[in-house]
């Protein structure tokens, strides 16, 4: 009985613990232990000394014995699993506070990479990298983690020329000199990514971070719409170039200096040639689609579509805008010149 109180006493002192570790999973086992199986443990040590004094029976020591322990133990590895999934390190860092705590922390990433693909693997949140002799901090956000670290580190062991400040201060203090911890875990919603990133970064202000704002220019593609629009704002005489000649010294001399920055630099499109480039289909006109199943395909030209579906450049031209069907490897499409309106 009396160990049943100390347990009840035990578990109400924990109650205390849980502000410190919001969001987490801390909070889960914490309320379980402290609610409920606080309150079954101290019905249980309520039965073990009233019942015997109301009802004047005796119950078998041995039995209660092996009840109490197959409970406490039951209990309490639950709630270790519990705490081990949500795990937390204190912090002391400029800009943050030891009420803040960290989901997970890795204090070398070069020597915890298994670690790190392993922990964040299939997961989405907010990062926070810190540069262990500058004290300097980047927070950033991904819908996978585990993707985002390997670009990281990829980057940051590449000898390819980048204005990306965290990966320049990677290279320069090296992966065993940073710190990565995880502020948050999330949904895999940009939405909620962004908002939590912008949390983050208002609160460390990080220097690393050039963007204020959550979210990059990087990798931004605009609309269809806006593309076409774009097309025909600046087509012809609208362009600022239109109409300009450059003398044949200078092409030669940029044509010259391209060959020379590409000869002692690499590239992520170098060698890469067709529909493989990058310029594959810049000029050309959008070409959209749509099969009897509603599916939608985009060429960004008659060229890329042509080399996707292995038919002569005047096939699709010609049906272009007519809304007849036309076969294509098995299936049966409409081409149009601009997107279906839904």
């Amino acid at each position: 009985m009396n160990i049943f109180l100390y347990v009840s006493g035990v578990v109400l002192a924990n109650a205390s613990l849980d502000i410190a570790f919001h969001d987490t999973y801390y909070v889960v086992a914490h309320f379980h232990y402290v609610l409920s199986m606080g309150a079954v443990f101290a019905m249980f040590s309520g039965w073990y000394f009233w019942v015997p004094k109301i009802l004047g029976l005796n119950y078998n020591i041995l039995l209660s014995k092996v009840q109490f322990w197959l409970l406490f133990i039951g209990v309490n590895k639950g709630r270790f699993n519990f705490d081990k999934r949500g795990k937390r390190f204190n912090h002391q860092l400029p800009g943050g506070s030891p009420e803040n705590n960290f989901v997970i922390f890795f204090k070398n990433i070069k020597e915890s990479k298994k670690d790190i693909y392993k922990e964040l693997r299939k997961k989405s949140g907010v990062y926070l990298f810190i540069n262990n002799i500058t004290k300097d901090l980047y927070v950033g956000s991904s819908l996978n983690l585990t993707q985002r670290m390997t670009s990281h580190f990829y980057h940051a062991n590449s000898d390819k020329v980048t204005k990306i400040v965290i990966t320049r201060a990677m290279r320069k203090y090296k992966l065993e000199n940073f710190s990565l911890a995880i502020l948050e875990f999330c949904t895999t919603d940009i939405k909620v990514c962004s908002k939590l990133e912008q949390k983050w970064i208002d609160y460390y202000k990080p220097r690393y971070n050039v963007l204020t704002i959550a979210g990059s220019s990087s990798g931004f593609i605009h609309k269809i719409e806006t593309i076409n629009k774009l097309k025909e704002l600046f087509k012809k005489e609208n362009h600022p170039n239109f109409g300009k000649v450059s003398s044949p010294e200078k092409r030669k001399a940029i044509s010259e200096g391209v060959k020379n920055f590409y000869l002692n630099n690499s590239h992520s499109s170098k060698g890469l040639k067709g529909k493989l480039s990058p310029q594959y289909g810049i000029g050309g006109h959008f070409v959209f689609f749509y099969n009897k199943k509603g599916e939608e395909l985009v060429f960004p030209s008659i060229n890329g579509a042509k080399q996707h579906f292995k038919v002569r450049w005047t096939f699709i031209k010609n049906n272009i805008d007519t809304q007849k069907w036309v076969t294509l490897q098995n299936d049966e499409w409409i081409i149009q010149s601009i997107p279906r309106q839904n």
